[in-house]
């Protein structure tokens, strides 16, 4: 028992020791925290009001440092700004990096003012750490001034971009003291940061593609005439190893194809062969790899698909200008993806719709599964659709088009001076007014010359067109009420779909399978009845409006690189040009 007594008052001593030691750190770390702020520091990133409050926050206590020196958080918030796969090429220039680190490595214990030295590097990494959480939640862009790039863009070529941010409003002092209680800088900031889906993948590409440049690069296509099966050239063997750095060719040649069978060119005239042999391709064909065969063929497909290009096998100019984007210019296009994703709400909901408009693709997803997933057209270059997000509250069956007033104006009126019975046969009719129920016009009254010089003029009337074969919503539209006046709907262009680009609307989103997303809604909402859907839809009713009881948040994003959701990472070309623009404001 004496023995026992011992070690348990050995033990008390050894505890006061410590608490004594931690209570002493508290005390002179506050002190000095205090007499920092007050003359003797410079703020490093943010301004020293803001600093003070960080610490007035925490009863001017230090976050980052202990009596044992740096806690690990610190070394972590280092670590994460340094490794941001949004942020990385330029976070030393963003956040002074050189200096902190220069200050990190000269901190000498047997400093008489190590203390304070410990001290102005806890300011320091605060500073770092609400530099930080800014660019997370609001973004690195200069968002006015992206906005004042549209106002001149469409002041110049009467093309109208829009594109609203989300920025997450968190406060930044508290997320701090989250880190502290729950020591757990990873979790708190994880809750702050992009979660698209497949947004992980995305940022391991980096690393797949920051391998391929540091072996020198994809291989450079020469140019050339398009290329196909049956095809022989010196400009394959090239092809054949871009392929191969890619992953999309897996297999190696073989040489089991004779000449006389090849359907080619020649290489000097570029004139079509047929069964006819040429000493030059005679001599090539001797090897494979100047042979455009079956699997080199089915690697073609493999890259176009990934890329949002026709996919036929054949290596045409579109597809040339694709093979040859570097790998340094995609982990550029990736990063500013990233940072993208960093300009969506967090929380997109249990069962969202996610539009891409790059990609030409719909999709909707529930509990992160994808259960639709259809083919789109959107907006043209001249009339772009609209980047934003909102929430689907009713469908209308069997709609009319109420036709806006520039399309009425550049393409309806045109239309009906050469031919009077334009209208009638589309089954378009002129109201005289927007709002109530106006009178129906005869068009003899009212088109003359004024209408097409004067849009105000124009104004006063409503052209509408009656659900019909001829009506470009076709049966059905889904609607999210907003101030850029698109939606999805149907169309009765359906051949339009097979192409590989499809950006021919006015805005709004044409969907390839309505039905499809009409029938999974109704699946959950009790207010849309299926059965009745269809009777409607196959009867000559009027347009009818269903409100939705659950109403369903849709995104119409803008990505031109991501991980699908088969782990395939894809690009896209940039339709609006929006890539160019916002790469030389970001930072």
């Amino acid at each position: 028992m004496p023995k026992l007594k011992l070690v348990l008052f050995a033990l008390l001593i050894n505890y006061s020791l410590f608490a004594n030691t931690q209570n002493s750190f508290e005390i002179d770390s506050k002190k000095n925290i205090k007499s920092l702020l007050t003359k003797n520091y410079e703020s490093l990133l943010i301004s020293k009001i803001n600093l003070e409050n960080y610490y007035y926050t925490n009863d001017f206590k230090p976050y980052w440092i202990d009596e044992k020196g740096i806690k690990d958080i610190g070394l972590s918030l280092l670590n994460k700004i340094k490794n941001d796969p949004v942020l990385k090429p330029h976070v030393s220039q963003l956040f002074r990096l050189d200096e902190v680190m220069n200050t990190l490595n000269s901190l000498d214990k047997s400093n008489p003012k190590y203390l304070e030295n410990l001290l102005r590097i806890d300011f320091m990494l605060t500073e770092l750490f609400d530099r930080y959480v800014t660019y997370v939640t609001k973004g690195s862009i200069k968002w006015s001034a992206f906005e004042e790039k549209l106002t001149e863009l469409e002041k110049e070529t009467e093309i109208k971009a829009s594109w609203d941010k989300y920025s997450l409003n968190k406060d930044s002092k508290l997320l701090l003291k989250k880190v502290i209680e729950k020591n757990d800088l990873s979790s708190v900031l994880d809750e702050i940061d992009f979660n698209y889906p497949q947004s992980k993948e995305l940022v391991l590409a980096i690393g797949e593609l920051e391998k391929v440049s540091a072996k020198g690069g994809y291989t450079k296509i020469p140019e050339s005439k398009s290329l196909r099966v049956g095809d022989v050239s010196q400009t394959l063997p090239f092809l054949r190893k871009r392929l191969f750095e890619s992953n999309d060719l897996t297999v190696q040649c073989k040489n089991n194809i004779e000449a006389k069978n090849l359907i080619t060119y020649n290489i000097n005239t570029n004139e079509n062969i047929l069964n006819e042999v040429n000493p030059e391709i005679e001599k090539l064909s001797t090897n494979c790899e100047n042979i455009f065969d079956e699997d080199l063929k089915n690697a073609v497909i493999s890259f176009q698909k990934k890329h949002g290009l026709s996919s036929d096998g054949v290596v045409g100019g579109q597809t040339q200008r694709f093979l040859n984007i570097s790998a340094d210019k995609k982990i550029s296009i990736i990063r500013l993806n990233l940072e993208r994703m960093r300009w969506l709400p967090r929380d997109l909901g249990e069962k969202y719709l996610l539009v891409n408009v790059p990609e030409y693709k719909l999709r909707l997803y529930e509990n992160n599964h994808i259960i639709l997933n259809m083919a789109v057209i959107v907006g043209d270059k001249k009339f772009p659709t609209p980047i934003f997000s909102d929430k689907m509250s009713y469908v209308v069956l069997n709609p009319s088009w109420n036709i806006p007033d520039s399309i009425a104006k550049n393409e309806i009126i045109p239309k009906l001076l050469k031919d009077p019975n334009y209208l009638a046969d589309k089954g378009i009719d002129i109201y005289a007014g927007w709002n109530g129920t106006p009178e129906k016009v005869d068009s003899k009254n009212i088109i003359d010359g004024a209408i097409l010089e004067d849009e105000e003029y124009l104004k006063n009337f409503r052209f509408s067109q009656t659900s019909n074969h001829d009506n470009p919503l076709g049966k059905m539209k889904f609607m999210f009420p907003n101030k850029y006046s698109v939606y999805i709907h149907d169309t009765p262009a359906k051949s339009l779909f097979a192409n590989a680009r499809r950006a021919y609307s006015h805005g709004c989103i044409r969907l390839s399978k309505p039905e499809e997303l009409l029938s999974t809604i109704a699946n959950e909402d009790k207010n849309l009845d299926i059965l009745k859907a269809n009777e409607i839809l196959s009867s000559k009713v009027s347009e009818k409006s269903i409100g939705l009881d659950k109403k369903i948040p849709i995104h119409i994003i803008y990505l031109t690189s991501w991980v699908d959701e088969n782990g395939v990472l894809q690009f896209r070309e940039d339709i609006y040009n929006f890539d160019k623009i916002q790469k030389e404001l970001l930072f």
